[in-house]
């Protein structure tokens, strides 16, 4: 396994950096039973609906709706047009279940520092129909990576969770960031949970994580870890917050133990879904479990594995995946190989982010804490330029042995958009950034 550095660096790229070309009701994507949105029944032959589409350029336009384009179902390009778009609606593809961004406790205390009409200036800018819309959105599961510090819910060494709470989420801000989110007039989204860990005592190790590992779940703390989820879902519900979907834990294959994480092989999350389905199951929660949730290309050593046993399949709705195998490559092998081993089941991407490659990087790797003397290279964050222009990759650019085959710098709005647009064109069903916003130093973290 390679092992990654620091996520300091680890950035949010701005949604409106993204050229978003949104044909709603259409069929290229989803238009099956379910279909959220405005999908509509198919048209009779000839019959015109209606797109509207929406711009965002390197010029400035962010999200600028520029024109309404008829949808037709196959008919002959009319006479002047230089496009067509062409709905066959007799070929029914994935339910795409929306684009969105992680809320995370990192992003909180950022936006804790804004006014609170700023602070609802840009909730409403992502989750508000006027705005960018989210359909979807991830959160942690206790701390991650982006969060201030190191926390769970069940900190005492009892197996029977009696003292479980998510009061620190209340205190930490996570919580209310969540709430204020669902509040936006209009915004309707769904919420994917993940652990990066499960409490360290359930652990082999004790910790929350170690240089080189993140440790690995006690067989004998399956069941305990199992209703930590039920206890955990029940108080998010309690707090006016529904969880969608859950993954058993972010990251499986591990970090390298640079932050919260928990080693978990396909066989070993095999063996705790056997446990976790049940649970929910008993508890009356129909919650969906999407396995794996790392990197595409290592996805079907999951999949076969939890996909391929009787027990544990029926309670897995599909996979989560990560970008971080490449910058620009985006697995429609993979992807199209895994749809058509298991039809059934979903592939959501739930997280992607891109790093700052730049002198101002390496000074943050450097020191971590201000003052830096980095503080006049953060120029690039005062407009959007940065986004189009090649001074980008992922994290893969510091460690990765391949680096200039498959971590090339590529302008983060291109690569945004190959990753959407192709994605959704090879099974994936749903589409999660990372933190929606943070400081101009890629935090606050703990990392």
């Amino acid at each position: 396994m390679i092992t990654p550095p620091s996520s300091t660096t680890r950035r949010f790229a701005v949604a409106r950096a993204v050229l978003f070309l949104l044909v709603a009701a259409a069929c290229t994507v989803a238009c099956g039973k379910g279909t959220p949105g405005p999908a509509t029944a198919p048209a009779e032959s000839g019959e015109a609906r209606r797109a509207r589409v929406f711009l965002t350029s390197r010029a400035g336009d962010a999200m600028r709706e520029t024109e309404v384009i008829s949808l037709v179902v196959p008919t002959a390009r009319p006479a002047g047009a230089s496009a067509g778009v062409t709905v066959y609606s007799d070929r029914e593809r994935q339910v795409f279940h929306g684009v969105g961004g992680s809320l995370t406790q990192a992003s909180a205390a950022a936006l804790g520092k804004l006014s609170p009409e700023k602070r609802a200036e840009v909730l409403a800018a992502y989750f508000g129909p006027d705005g960018a819309g989210y359909a979807l959105s991830r959160v942690h599961v206790g701390s991650s990576d982006f969060s201030e510090y190191s926390y769970n819910y069940a900190p005492d060494d009892d197996p029977s969770l009696a003292g479980f709470s998510i009061e620190e989420d209340r205190q930490n801000g996570l919580l209310a960031l969540i709430n204020d989110a669902q509040a936006v007039p209009g915004a309707s989204f769904r919420i994917v949970a993940s652990p990066w860990t499960a409490p360290p005592w359930m652990k082999d190790n004790g910790k929350y994580y170690e240089p080189g590992r993140g440790g690995r779940l006690l067989e004998a703390h399956y069941d305990t870890f199992a209703r930590y989820f039920v206890a955990y879902l029940q108080a998010y519900r309690e707090a006016g917050v529904d969880i969608w979907a859950l993954t058993p834990v972010n990251e499986p294959m591990g970090n390298g133990g640079n932050w919260e994480s928990m080693e978990m092989s396909p066989e070993e999350q095999r063996d705790f879904i056997r446990v976790l389905g049940p649970r929910l199951k008993e508890a009356g929660l129909d919650t969906p479990i999407l396995i794996f949730d790392q990197n595409r290309a290592e996805m079907p050593d999951y999949t076969r594995v939890i996909f391929g046993d009787d027990i544990a399949s029926p309670f897995a709705y599909g996979t989560a995946v990560h970008w971080y195998n490449s910058t620009f490559r985006v697995y429609e092998d993979v992807l199209d190989a895994q749809h058509d081993l298991y039809p059934d089941k979903v592939i959501i991407h739930t997280e992607g982010t891109i790093d700052s490659v730049s002198a101002e990087a390496s000074c943050n790797q450097q020191c971590l804490k201000p003052p830096c003397g980095c503080e006049e290279l953060y120029a690039w964050w005062q407009d959007d330029a940065w986004y189009w222009e090649k001074e980008a990759t992922d994290w893969g650019w510091d460690w990765a042995n391949n680096r200039e085959v498959d971590h090339p710098k590529y302008a983060p709005a291109f690569r945004y958009a190959r990753d959407l647009v192709v994605g959704m064109g090879h099974w994936l069903a749903g589409w999660i950034d990372w933190n929606i916003v943070l400081d101009k130093r890629g935090g606050p973290n703990h990392v």
